[in-house]
């Protein structure tokens, strides 16, 4: 799932493409895409939580959250507070569902605090997320796959 075109949002040569606002994701290549599109090209100058709301319809929602600086490790008070914010969300019926992506400066390898990161956003957002997680590095998008998130 190597990108040489991904990776991207907030780097100096960035060039960032908003898909279009309602933007259907109704398969993990769906997201892909509009992951790809969010992030352009480019690095990231610091580690950073990506959140898209998905409605009822499968559309994407016209607000992209980014929430940084991540800490170098999970923490789940962290986690709680933001399972909390988007299930308060969902209970609202705004939302169907969310999906996140990590981004990060550093080399593009996905590296085992990654991973951590990865398996506690989908524990804490089981539920609220059928999506997978992505990574995003310079130039890079991948997903987190199953045995990518199995706890070493």
């Amino acid at each position: 799932m190597d990108n040489s075109g991904a990776g991207g949002a907030g780097g100096a040569d960035s060039a960032l493409v908003i898909p279009e606002p309602f933007t259907f994701i109704r398969s993990d290549a769906d997201l892909y895409a509009a992951w790809q599109g969010l992030m352009g090209e480019g690095g990231f100058a610091q580690s950073t939580l990506w959140l898209v709301f998905i409605d009822d319809q499968d559309r994407m929602q016209p607000l992209v959250m980014p929430i940084e600086p991540l800490p170098p490790e999970p923490d789940g008070r962290f986690v709680a507070n933001l399972t909390r914010i988007v299930g308060d969300l969902h209970d609202t019926g705004e939302l169907a569902s969310v999906a996140v992506l990590l981004s990060r400066p550093g080399p593009p390898e996905m590296a085992a605090a990654d991973r951590r990161w990865a398996r506690a956003l989908r524990d804490g957002l089981a539920g609220l997320s059928p999506w997978p997680v992505h990574l995003a590095t310079r130039d890079r998008l991948v997903v987190f796959a199953p045995d990518d998130l199995i706890a070493a």
